[in-house]
């Protein structure tokens, strides 16, 4: 078949209301965004935004990683988005109203993306709530028309990988996400999923052959960083990537901030008990918990299932390692708009969930001009916190559930053959 011709094939799958209605509602996402794309924004991320763009002449942005001393700058944060900055150029000033809506822009019409992608995954009846769910997601219109940050990017093509898993199209999984962690590291957060799957799926050797486009394309996006930077270079700050704030919480409302809460102050990650660091019990945590979610699912999960597993997988990630930031949670919300009508629950953790990320990123950046934070007390961030994690649990507790009842259908369908 013809690519265009796929094309065509692919939305013709669809009803043409339903188009319709997308397209209605992401005109009306767009200008609302567009209408609060001129306030200021997180100086910090915005600023270094600015001056990225100031700084990147032609092909200049390649020698980012070296050229410049910045925390956020860890190989391959980013990677992608650096042309996309150096197109903007200087007139991308945070200073001006112009320049804070072009700097905005990118992340705006990712999330158009972003629920374009959940429209097509979520099943019939549920596309345009699942989509409406993304569009107008107080955390989602948040980070990209307020904040003025790129989270939609690297969440839609985690989302794309989802997607092409889902379908058994391994190839395709593995080459969006090396895109998703070229935008955002942290999109690794589903690799141990697709891993799983794909090795049940497939075996080893079949595996390896899937993961090979990908690599090639994840060596040519590396390869002028490493030309004009040196190999040596790119490693050290790829290290850098694992240890950029050293704290068990950057603002994130997970169990570490509770913790933090009943000492009283931040701890760091170094710090140990019984001779284990916080970091190292972080890490092992997530392990265990991948490999839990992983192990769950049946050898050939339907989709809706697959972006469950997802969606815990996400949560996971955030609640559960150390040095997390109040965005992290982020990639949660398209996973779960897939699934919200599962079931009456899965809708409620949705919601409950999508809230706590809107007021803990509202906590760190308080609405411009008003400055009006929604929860803005220790007392509050710690019930937030504590919600927060009673939710992860929640879910948790129903994803196992359901996950196992999938698996005994397929064993009882395997007996009946």
């Amino acid at each position: 078949m013809k690519p265009w011709q796929a094309v065509k094939s692919f939305f013709l799958s669809f009803e043409r209301r339903e188009l319709a209605w997308f397209g209605i509602l992401s005109i009306a996402a767009l200008a609302a965004r567009f209408g609060f794309a001129p306030l200021k924004g997180n100086e910090y991320d915005m600023g270094a935004f600015s001056n990225w763009a100031s700084g990147a002449r032609p092909f200049a942005f390649f020698g980012f990683y070296s050229f410049f001393d910045h925390p956020h700058l860890s190989f391959p944060n980013y990677a992608l988005y650096f042309p996309v900055l150096a197109l903007m150029g200087p007139i991308a000033q945070v200073a001006t109203v112009s320049g804070r809506v072009l700097l905005k822009t990118p992340a705006i019409i990712g999330d158009v993306f972003l629920a374009g992608i959940v429209f097509c995954a979520a099943k019939p009846r549920w596309r345009l709530p699942a989509a409406a769910f993304v569009l107008f997601n107080p955390a989602v219109w948040y980070v990209s028309a307020i904040f003025g940050q790129t989270d939609s990017l690297h969440a839609a093509f985690m989302a794309l990988a989802a997607l092409f898993a889902a379908k058994n199209k391994y190839r395709g999984a593995w080459l969006m996400l090396a895109i998703a962690v070229f935008f955002k590291i942290q999109a690794v957060a589903i690799l141990p999923l697709i891993f799983a799957l794909n090795f049940k799926a497939s075996g080893f050797k079949k595996m390896i052959v899937d993961l090979l486009p990908a690599a090639v394309v994840a060596g040519l996006m590396s390869l002028p960083y490493m030309i004009v930077s040196s190999p040596a270079i790119i490693w050290r700050s790829f290290q850098g990537t694992f240890s950029m704030y050293p704290q068990v919480t950057f603002n994130a409302w997970n169990p570490w901030y509770l913790l933090c809460m009943a000492y009283g102050h931040w701890i760091s990650d170094a710090a140990t008990v019984f001779g284990i660091s916080y970091k190292t019990i972080g890490v092992g945590a997530f392990i265990l918990a991948a490999v839990a979610i992983a192990v769950a699912l049946p050898k050939r999960p339907e989709r809706s299932l697959f972006f469950a597993a997802a969606a815990a997988m996400c949560l996971a990630f955030f609640m559960l390692p150390t040095e997390m930031h109040e965005r992290y949670a982020y990639p949660f919300i398209p996973m779960i708009a897939v699934v919200l009508g599962e079931a009456p629950f899965v809708a409620a953790a949705g919601v409950v969930v999508s809230l706590a990320i809107f007021f803990d990123i509202n906590f760190v950046q308080p609405m411009p001009i008003w400055n009006v934070s929604f929860v803005h007390t220790v007392r509050g961030c710690t019930a937030w916190s504590a919600v927060f994690v009673a939710a992860f649990i929640a879910y948790l507790v129903w994803y196992f559930r359901r996950a196992a009842f999938a698996k005994r259908g397929e064993r009882d369908r395997l007996m009946a053959e």
